[in-house]
């Protein structure tokens, strides 16, 4: 049966088969050497003996000098493990790393800027250390381009000035004011405007967000404090508490383990403005979230969605819609759902849907060509996936889909029930002929 697996670096991963587990090989019951007969050795000259002590010694002083340069080299890697922000290191050697999860238009995340965050610096000075990561949530409509301009200072060194701006300009983040910001601030702005117009740092948005929700996020603001999850805009008494524990050494308690959770029921979940496929008032509703870098999610669009849009969908039984979940290890996967988003403007969504499933590489470039292929206005598509128009719609299918319980890819709801992985054909029309039943 699919499954849904994490990576090392706890990563939302892709749902499909399980992994093939390589075994080693039985070992024979008797050591190589044994099986074959011993020869007798004859003696080693005096020469030979005195050159291959000579050897050993050398091969000893040469494994003391490598033990120590990596000692010193890892320790150096552990002393520099965090950056300040701006990508440069800092040191974090009996410090507290506090992990923030914010959205630059949420009005409680601007509480704990402007009541506690600076309390904490303040107090603490150089013994906390702050990580910032991006969490924009879907109903503030310019959380987003918010995120990607503090990003895009990061590049100029500038994310924490652009940081603090934008948490004093919370009523006014739209593009116009964050390109005036970042001119206040000193920036190249030409680098800045092409920064944020192009939309280069989505991606990056979606890999915080989709962190955040591995680690236990759902708001904003939500803090990582020494293995801990402090949620909301907690007064400095409790950040306190927290902090101090940490510098004493002390580790947080472990919650008590929870118990296995009961499967949940059908989820609510919303079309929002995406494409439909099929009679808009059909009976049953079928909403996949996918990723077009995911060979699972290929894989159900080659094997099992014809025989659902041909049983289904063609006979007004169902309407099928597509939202985006583009996972943060696939590079083009961000690029690719934008594509099928700039498309669908020009009313073609489900022609570059099956074109990218189809393609054998998925690279902007690639991705120009299949929208010439298709017959669109190349200069409207063209400008579209440049300037990143759809990163924010690609962003908030990302976000809800998190919310509805999407941990991996494809991950398909039948009326608000959720079938996870690449499935064969037969499950879904079980749940779908379940769902008319039910009607």
């Amino acid at each position: 049966m699919p499954i849904a697996e994490e990576t090392s670096q706890g990563q939302i991963a892709e749902t499909g088969a399980p992994a093939p587990v390589h075994k080693p090989r039985k070992k024979s019951k008797a050591p190589r050497h044994a099986q074959k007969a011993e020869r007798p050795v004859a003696a080693a000259p005096q020469s030979d003996i005195l050159l291959k002590t000579i050897f050993v010694v050398l091969g000893i002083a040469l494994l003391v000098a490598a033990f120590y340069a990596g000692y010193e080299i890892g320790r150096g890697a552990a002393k520099n493990g965090a950056d300040d922000g701006n990508g440069d290191p800092v040191d974090t050697a009996g410090k507290v790393v506090i992990t923030e999860y914010s959205d630059f238009q949420c009005p409680y995340c601007g509480r704990f800027f402007t009541q506690t965050y600076g309390q904490i610096k303040s107090t603490y000075g150089d013994k906390v250390v702050f990580e910032f990561k991006e969490f924009p949530l879907s109903f503030h409509p310019n959380a987003q381009k918010a995120a990607e301009a503090a990003e895009c200072a990061r590049d100029q060194n500038k994310f924490w000035e652009m940081h603090d701006k934008l948490f004093v300009s919370q009523d006014a983040l739209d593009v116009a004011n964050l390109k005036a910001y970042a001119e206040q601030l000193g920036l190249d702005t030409a680098k800045f405007n092409t920064c944020l117009d192009t939309g280069v740092k989505a991606a990056i948005i979606t890999q915080h967000m989709q962190e955040g929700a591995q680690r236990g996020v759902s708001g904003t603001p939500s803090f990582w404090i020494n293995g801990e999850l402090v949620v909301g805009a907690q007064p400095f008494a409790v950040f306190q508490q927290k902090i101090d524990a940490a510098l004493r050494g002390e580790k947080p308690v472990p919650p008590a383990p929870e118990p296995e959770p009961e499967p949940v029921g059908p989820v609510d979940v919303s079309i929002d403005d995406d494409a439909v496929l099929g009679k808009t008032d059909a009976p049953v509703t079928i909403i996949e979230f996918t990723d077009y870098e995911c060979p699972y999610c290929k894989r159900h669009a080659a094997q099992t969605l014809p025989s659902i849009i041909k049983n289904f969908v063609d006979t007004g039984k169902a309407r099928y819609i597509v939202r985006d979940f583009p996972l943060s290890f696939h590079p083009n996967a961000q690029k690719a759902a934008e594509a099928a988003e700039c498309a669908g403007e020009q009313g073609k969504y489900f022609e570059m849907h099956d074109k990218l499933f189809a393609a054998s590489a998925i690279d902007v470039a690639s991705l120009k060509v299949l929208a010439s292929e298709l017959g669109l206005d190349t200069a409207k598509f063209n400008t579209c996936l440049d300037s990143g128009a759809m990163a924010a719609e690609i962003a908030k299918d990302t976000q809800d889909g998190t919310i509805y319980g999407v941990r991996g890819t494809p991950a398909i709801f039948v009326d608000g029930l959720l079938i996870s992985g690449a499935q064969p054909y037969a499950n879904f029309e079980a749940a779908i002929n379940a769902a008319l039943t039910a009607k």
